[in-house]
């Protein structure tokens, strides 16, 4: 009688310890499955913003590319042409006026290097304020 009744209870506690296991089970797989959906949400939001910074980059190199383009021909644009300097020095008035500027400029030159020649005659050395005087020696 009483080995029946420890029977029925070892069974109720073997019960009660399978539900326990089983509401554990079905919690960690409704946990699983929430944690599987967050993540799928993580991945998709993460591929949206790759995606979207993929194209953002890619309208950025566009646009350095068009930039770069820009830059070449503002500065073929700016390079006179070889035609263009020799008529601009077969110009007759052209080449006159640049005759003159040599001119001027060889002028300039020359009166720059006699003006340090009479500089440097002038200057004064820190002896030539100390030249004995006449009446020191008398004294």
């Amino acid at each position: 009688d009483e080995l029946i009744l420890r029977w029925k209870q070892y069974e109720a506690y073997v019960q009660a310890l399978e539900g326990k296991y089983t509401d554990l089970n079905s919690n960690d797989v409704t946990g699983l499955r929430e944690s599987e959906e967050k993540l799928k949400q993580q991945q998709q939001e993460s591929a949206r913003r790759e995606n979207i910074l993929v194209m953002r980059l890619a309208t950025k190199e566009q646009e350095m590319q068009e930039c770069t383009t820009q830059i070449q021909y503002l500065k073929q644009v700016q390079q006179p042409s070889v035609a263009q300097l020799r008529s601009t020095m077969v110009d007759p008035a052209i080449n006159l006026f640049f005759l003159k500027m040599k001119g001027e400029l060889e002028q300039t030159k020359d009166k720059l290097e006699q003006a340090q020649n009479e500089l440097s005659a002038w200057k004064f050395t820190p002896d030539s304020f100390f030249l004995p005087l006449p009446f020191a020696s008398e004294a």
